[in-house]
């Protein structure tokens, strides 16, 4: 008896964000299809997302980061800020293509750390030095 290959798991947003953090916390990266064009140009519609678990001490500004900010909802979005406090250390985030951040998100609620996007059959490593600039730029652009 072999096994099958299972390239896509539909689910609802609810059980998407459960897995995806349980996985993370388990230690191992997560890839799904983004949805959402506030990270556009980066990350679009349909792109193909790796994902690996991080120690959010160690995510820097310019990141991009998988979080949740309430039952079942995830978001990709970029760090424009990090701010240590008595209560841990808490992440500005913010959407490329949005005006305004999302707030202020505990390192609790901060779960994966973008490492790459497949668009088209493309790899595109999101710490090149391209990927790089265009955070950077973001990062400014939100200050």
């Amino acid at each position: 008896m072999g096994y099958a290959t299972v390239t896509s798991i539909p689910c609802t947003s609810a059980a998407f964000a459960k897995l995806a953090v349980a996985i993370l916390r388990a230690g191992r990266a997560v890839q799904f299809r983004a949805r959402g064009t506030s990270m556009s140009p980066l990350v679009r519609d349909g792109d193909i997302v790796l994902v690996w678990p991080l120690n959010p001490r160690k995510v820097r500004l310019g990141d991009v980061v998988l979080f949740t900010d309430g039952p079942g909802h995830v978001f990709l979005h970029r760090v424009v800020r990090k701010r240590r406090s008595r209560a841990g250390i808490g992440f500005t985030v913010q959407g490329d293509r949005l005006s305004q951040p999302d707030g202020v998100i505990p390192e609790a609620q901060v779960h994966g750390l973008v490492m790459a996007i497949d668009r088209q059959g493309v790899r595109i490593a999101v710490h090149g030095s391209l990927a790089r600039m265009l955070g950077w730029s973001m990062l400014v652009r939100s200050r």
